[in-house]
């Protein structure tokens, strides 16, 4: 039985993951699942994977009303509440030990990411059974987005000045743009859920300057993962991400640019053509990027 909506910011998160991300991966004795990264690191705990496992299960429970499906997102809410920790100035995040070999990050690093999903999260599980904890839990998480990251926070700009957030905290940027969207998510069911103007005037920045800079992700016949130096392409998988966090965004703002633009980069998965150019390019890109040993 499907659960009745009568939440402020409502119980299924907007973005499905059913055929793009199975969450299968190891869990400890508490159910948390740790992540795969190389050799060097082994398995680690990823908060991007912890929330997004957590709003996974939230949704079910939300169409289902298995309780399962709660204590499952409750755990992963539980992990997230006992593992932010405070970071620079007043923000508070959930910090990554382990490095980004592509990137060259080192760590300690956080994420943009990881900040906006955790307190989607948080969110959620608070409206079902309040923590006192969780409101000032977000409260410092959010602090993240006002701050670039040369000051500690996961903020940089595209060229016109207007704000990205990073899901990795790079330099060069990495500007990845599935990262930036789902950072935007979080920040807005922060801003609903407070109702914080501040957070809600930040949003409503980020996402003018999205739709003014959408075009850098576009190549005309694919899109970008990201536009970071190495300047890769996002694999079929990613564009579908792309397309369906552009709806969303659509639905949230009722701007038509993301509707055009969604389906333009529905119609280069669709095309032949493009998808032959897209593997062409793929393949040449791994044989840069090998050579130049980021492979």
């Amino acid at each position: 039985m499907a659960i009745s909506q009568s939440f402020k910011i409502p119980l299924s998160y907007p973005f499905c993951w059913q055929g793009i991300e199975d969450f299968r991966y190891p869990r400890d004795q508490h159910g948390i699942p740790r992540v795969y990264i190389s050799p060097k690191w082994g398995l680690r705990y990823n908060p991007i994977t912890i929330a997004q496992y957590g709003l996974h299960h939230l949704t079910q429970y939300a169409a289902t009303g298995n309780t399962g499906d709660l204590q499952v997102a409750q755990r992963q809410a539980e992990w997230l509440a006992e593992h932010i920790q405070p970071w620079h100035r007043d923000i508070w995040a959930w910090v990554y030990d382990y490095d980004l070999d592509f990137y060259g990050k080192k760590a300690p690093w956080i994420s943009a990411m990881a900040q906006g999903e955790a307190i989607s999260l948080l969110i959620r599980i608070h409206q079902i059974q309040p923590h006192a904890k969780i409101p000032d839990i977000c409260q410092h998480a959010v602090q993240a987005f006002y701050y670039s990251v040369d000051d500690g926070g996961v903020m940089t700009t595209f060229p016109d000045g207007t704000p990205i957030f990073e899901e990795y905290t790079t330099h060069p940027p990495s500007q990845v743009l599935n990262g930036h969207i789902f950072s935007l998510l979080g920040l807005h069911d922060f801003a609903l859920f407070f109702e914080d103007a501040r957070a809600l005037t930040h949003f409503n920045r980020a996402i003018d300057g999205l739709i003014a800079n959408l075009w850098r992700y576009d190549t005309g016949y694919w899109n970008l993962y990201d536009l970071h130096p190495t300047h890769r392409l996002a694999s079929p998988d990613y564009v579908r991400i792309h397309i369906q966090l552009l709806n969303i965004l659509h639905t949230i703002t009722q701007l038509n640019e993301f509707k055009q633009v969604a389906n333009k980069w529905q119609t280069y998965l669709q095309n032949p053509s493009c998808r032959l150019r897209w593997f062409t390019v793929k393949c040449l890109e791994k044989a840069r990027l090998k050579l130049s040993g980021r492979a």
